[in-house]
Parts: C-alpha cells; structure tokens; sequence
C-alpha cells in the first residue's frame, strides 16, 4: 500500500551566477548578489532537512555554466553530502546550462546522490520500512538539445510505488523560452509518471494538479529585475492516495521588484521625496527580510514633470536614494528610477482647440504614413529620447512601439509649443 511521505522538487539553481553588471555597486551590494545563488542553496540544503523529506530532486541547471566552478561544485557536492547524513538521497539532472560534455573536474558524490545520465533511468528511493518512490530522469549530453526527451522516459518498473520524472524541458514550447527538450502535456501523460519534476522555465507554475501532476518549481534566487517576486522551490506532499500538494517554500536571498508611483500628488519637491521614501519603505518591508533591488517609474501627470525633466534632476535623486537606503540591513538598491512623467496639461482638449498647435496635434503627426512616421522618428527622437542609436533602431520598431513614440512625440510638440520646454 502507497505510504505518504514529502519530498523537494528544486531546479535551475545556476549556483555561482556572475552578477557582472553589478561590478559598479557598492560592496555589500555587489557580495550579497555574488553569494546569493550559493545562499540559496545553502536554505535548500536546510529545509530539506528542517521538513525531514523523504528526497530531493534537482530539475537542471544546477550551475551557472558548463565551465563549472570547483567552488560551486564542492558547496553543491557538500550539500548533498549533508542531506546525505540526514538519511535524504538526492536525483539531479543536468540542464541547457550544465551539460554533461561541459568541463567538470574528478570532485566525486556520495552514493545516496544519483546524477541521470543521457538516457532516462529509475532508480527506487527506500525509508526504513522499504521502497517508497521511484525517480527517473535524464541529463542534457549537450548545451542544445532539440529532441523530445520526455519521448524516451519508460512507464513505471513497480505500478504500486509513487513515481516521479525529473526533466529540463520547454513544455508546449513557449516562445519566451529556449525551445531547448520540447515536449507536450500528452508526452507527460504517455508513460503513465504521477509527477513530473520540471526545469528550464524561471517562473514557478503548477501546470496541472494531477494525473499526473506537472510543475515547473521555477528558479531558486531571482538574478535580474525580469525575476521578480519570491523565488523558492515546491515541498512535495504525497498522501495514501497519490495525491501531490506542492507547497510553494522561498528560498531567495535577494529580491527584485519593479514598482510605479504616481507624481500626481506631489506638489513640491519636498512632497515627492517623502513619497519616494515611503515607496522605497514598502519595497523593503515586502521582501520579508531579504534585501532588494528595485525598479522605480515615475509616473502620472503633475508639477513635478518639468522639476524632474530639468538637468539631471533624476539622476541626482537617484543617487541620494541609493545612499539612503543601501546604508540600512536589509538594503534597498534602487537599479534605477525613470521618469516617464507627463505635464499637467490636457493634451485631449488642447489638441480640440482651432488654432496651430491644435491643428497639428490632431493631423500633422496622425497623417503621417507609417514610413514617414518611422523617418520622423529615428531623426528626432534618435536625439531627444535614443541618444546613440541610429536608423536600424527606428526600422526595428514594431507598430506599437511607433504608436507609443508617436504619443510621446505630441507630448513634446505640446510642451514646447505651448512655451514650457523642458
């Protein structure tokens, strides 16, 4: 009879990410992102023992690159060599970015710690009153692998056992994604595996609850502002019936955010940086503890538009807000803050009014064809919004990109001919 047990689904862990475009920032800035993928596994290596599970398993892109560092490989083999005293086995498979033909030195593993190979394989995971589970999974030969390896996963040795399948795979090729292992959900279904273990993708989704039950436990430390909110691994519940609840645990040292604020209330500059403040406040209050790098856009319409616009206004405001608030544990770094602010001017109703600048709000710009449109573009908002770009820039625009530009470009018409240049 299935007994209920719990174990860790974990994957694309990239221990020792560079982080080289943070060279710039301030120690403790720079440190904490350095050591943050290593952090992150380090709560891995905790909770697995703190919740007492039955096995871990690792779904791809366990380090960073196929160049693997010796330190990475020593924590990650250190690791699972702590789990392995704790009575917990670990089954890795490695991904599109720790292929098996990339370099790795002569470190070797303990033998409770199964690393897949290039064809899929089972291998039964026993407690103290026997088999509990069996995992299969497969490792990348090579950086790019377009075959279908959920393809070749065989159907379960022991129909009694819970299984589970460990797989670093585009599933329903998502566009956004390498479309490295392609596979369908029917390819899931086909060998007959209660839970499939995926990697690849960095966001965390349950993509279906059972028969069988796929996730995607997403990335275990977030490393770029496109990696926002909390970022963790699944602890896996296993009930008498084979039911699975996947229970979503952070893992993250550092968190992103990207955040707006409206300027619409802020009358003086007095007001917009207490606003700032208390915005930045909330940023470092939700990352529960962590510290943060984030993302602010100013936004909405108000006085404030032409006191930001003027010099280097935000530039200066940005500098003062990094000193605030990388001083403090947990810090806040804020990566950047860009206006895209508005005046306060109703350009609706000023574009309805019959004199020169109404005329051309409302048929200058909106007569142009897409062509001349894009000319117009690359000429003048190469200068004013896209320093150091050229033609190609503007050739590359899609017609949503031309219909924002062109938006942006009434706005600037409007200010300056109405007399307030920023």
């Amino acid at each position: 009879m299935p007994r209920a047990f719990r174990f860790v689904h974990a994957a694309d862990l990239h221990i020792d990410s560079r982080f080289v475009a943070w060279s710039g920032a301030p120690d403790q800035v720079r440190q904490t992102l350095l050591e943050s993928t290593h952090r992150a596994f380090r709560n891995l290596v905790d909770l697995c023992i703190e919740r007492e599970v039955a096995f871990l398993v690792v779904a791809g892109d366990v380090f960073d690159s196929a160049d693997r560092g010796i330190r990475a490989q020593l924590r990650f083999r250190d690791g699972l060599a702590e789990l392995a005293r704790h009575g917990i086995p670990s089954f890795v498979s490695y991904g599109n970015h720790d292929p098996l033909d990339g370099w790795a030195n002569s470190i070797s593993f303990p033998k409770e710690v199964k690393i897949f190979g290039v064809a899929p394989e089972w291998a039964v995971v026993s407690g103290s009153d026997g088999p509990i589970a069996q995992v299969q999974g497969a490792s990348y030969p090579t950086q790019e692998v377009r075959d279908n390896l959920a393809a070749r996963f065989a159907p379960p040795p022991d129909p009694v056992l819970y299984s589970v399948g460990v797989l670093h795979c585009n599933l329903g090729s998502d566009p956004a994604h390498a479309n490295y292992a392609p596979c369908t959900v029917s390819d899931l279904e086909a060998p007959g595996i209660d839970y499939w273990a995926l990697g690849h993708i960095h966001r965390r989704q349950i993509v279906r609850a059972h028969a069988p039950a796929i996730a995607y436990a997403g990335n275990s430390q977030g490393r770029d502002i496109q990696e926002a909110g909390p970022r963790g691994c699944y602890v896996v519940t296993v009930d008498e019936a084979r039911q699975a609840t996947p229970e979503f645990v952070a893992l993250d040292v550092v968190r992103w955010a990207r955040v707006e604020m409206s300027i619409g209330d802020a009358a003086t500059l007095d007001e917009l940086i207490a606003m700032l403040d208390r915005k930045l406040s909330d940023v470092r209050e939700a990352g529960d503890g962590r510290s943060m790098v984030c993302q602010v856009a100013l936004t909405g319409r108000g006085a404030m538009h032409h006191e930001l616009a003027r010099g280097d206004s935000t530039e200066q405001l940005l500098t003062h807000f990094r000193e605030r608030f990388v001083a403090e544990e947990p810090w806040v770094w804020l990566d950047a803050l860009e206006d895209r602010t508005l005046p306060d001017l109703d350009i609706g109703r000023r574009a309805e009014e019959r004199d020169f600048l109404g005329l051309l709000l409302t048929r200058a710009v909106a007569g142009m064809t897409l062509t001349l449109q894009r000319e117009a573009l690359a000429a003048e908002l190469n200068a004013e919004l896209r320093s150091g770009r050229d033609r190609e820039w503007a050739d590359q625009l899609s017609g949503a990109d031309v219909a924002g530009l062109i938006d942006r470009a009434r706005w600037l018409l409007a200010e300056r001919l109405e007399g307030q240049d920023r």
